[in-house]
């Protein structure tokens, strides 16, 4: 990547997400001379997390964070409710009521602040409304450059207008390319970069690359291996994620191969759909049947840096379930690469998964994951694996400076 000596005052509106230490590779980039960070209303509690962070670990970059809290989607979804409340004989709302229903307040501050920077980001998913502002702000003629990750084989309005009218976009890999081109069959090779936005933060890895943390396996000579999943389900025909986040069968077999598997989660449910919790469930039954090997614990707040020593003491991570579901899902997660993979390399965990769902994984990070077909076939290619492998390859800085050097050629 080339370098540039050009200052810039970069502003991100989207969410902050998973890992917002991610965001001090930016602070730490000398080209940056501002950053201003438009986050979501839901997020407040996550970029203090931020502001925390850059306090402990790089207060003389304070000055260069600056955050505004966005009431989005909130005004969006209450503006929609009122022009819904105003119809009749449930006519639509179409987009232009909705935009022309915004406070002229609103317009003023996206004019007079926002677009005045020398880039504009959004990002990053189909779920979290960065694509609907996105396309606000394309109404108003305000140019911006689109991130993006997570979506799903089903056409979206929103999604296809963000990745038309961006300047340019960065997505993770090449495959996506492909994958609109099935979708909407727009052809985005000409204005598109590739950079995951999931990349983990180079910052933080500096301080945590020298931890002495000893592995369970040390102690007990048995393999330990985490999943990390903010919910688990034990019905896997949910509408959305549908068998991405159902371990029963992967778990018992992990468990009747040896392994010792301790499952972090802050939500057991029966699904997204459904989201209830009673017992006995499929989980429950394993803690009876396996009570010396499987383990149900609370989440491992990955927000903090010093937290990623807990992660370290486990040999490998699990990034998939290994259960297929409809076509819409399986499209997206034949070229996912979770971020989960990121969390394991940063950790020093060996990625593990089920052959079959993560297509592109196991064509380009072949060398990165032990893919299986059973848990045994597991046990036999961990005789080959070293360890000090699991390193990564790319962090946020380098998705930081894909993000100024691409400015450069199309913004």
């Amino acid at each position: 990547m080339k370098s540039s000596s050009r200052l810039y005052n970069i502003s991100r509106v989207g969410i902050i997400g998973a890992a917002p230490h991610r965001f001090l590779d930016v602070l730490s980039n000398e080209n940056i001379e501002k950053f201003n960070l438009y986050y979501f209303s839901n997020e407040k509690v996550t970029y203090e997390t931020l502001v925390r962070l850059v306090e402990k670990y790089m207060p003389e970059k304070k000055e260069k964070l600056i955050g505004f809290e966005l009431p989005w989607p909130d005004a969006y979804n209450s503006i929609i409710n009122e022009i819904l409340k105003s119809k009749s004989n449930g006519d639509s709302v179409t987009i232009s009521e909705v935009f022309s229903n915004f406070p002229n307040v609103f317009y003023k501050f996206i004019n007079e602040h926002m677009a005045c920077t020398d880039i504009l980001w959004v990002g990053d998913n189909d779920f979290d409304s960065s694509f609907i502002f996105a396309t606000l702000l394309n109404a108003l003629g305000i140019r911006y450059v689109l991130s993006l990750k997570e979506t799903r084989f089903v056409p979206s309005m929103f999604e296809l207008e963000a990745l038309k009218n961006a300047k340019f976009v960065i997505l993770p890999h090449e495959q996506y390319i492909d994958f609109f081109k099935k979708k909407y069959s727009i052809d985005l090779s000409r204005k598109a970069v590739f950079a995951d936005i999931d990349w983990r933060s180079k910052v933080a890895y500096e301080i945590l690359k020298d931890s002495k943390v000893q592995k369970l396996s040390a102690r007990d000579g048995k393999f330990h291996v985490a999943i990390l999943s903010g919910r688990v389900v034990w019905n896997k025909e949910e509408s959305r994620s549908q068998g991405r986040y159902y371990y029963v069968p992967i778990i018992e077999d992990l468990l009747n191969a040896g392994f010792i598997v301790h499952l972090h989660t802050k939500a057991l449910l029966e699904s997204l759909d459904n989201p209830v919790y009673y017992e006995p469930n499929p989980y429950t039954r394993l803690l009876l049947k396996f009570p010396n090997s499987f383990i149900i614990e609370k989440p491992i707040d990955l927000n903090d840096i010093e937290n990623y020593k807990l992660l370290m003491k486990y040999d490998l991570g699990l990034l998939n379930s290994g259960v297929s579901g409809k076509d819409e899902f399986n499209e997206f997660e034949k070229i996912n690469v979770p971020n989960r993979f990121y969390e394991y390399l940063h950790a020093n965990v060996i990625p593990i998964c089920p052959k079959g769902t993560l297509q592109y994984m196991e064509k380009k990070f072949a060398g990165d994951v032990l893919f299986f077909e059973n848990a045994r076939e597991l046990r036999a290619l961990l005789q080959s694996v070293k360890p000090q492998n699991c390193k990564p390859k790319y962090f946020f800085d380098d998705f930081v400076k894909t993000l100024v050097d691409a400015s450069e050629k199309f913004y």
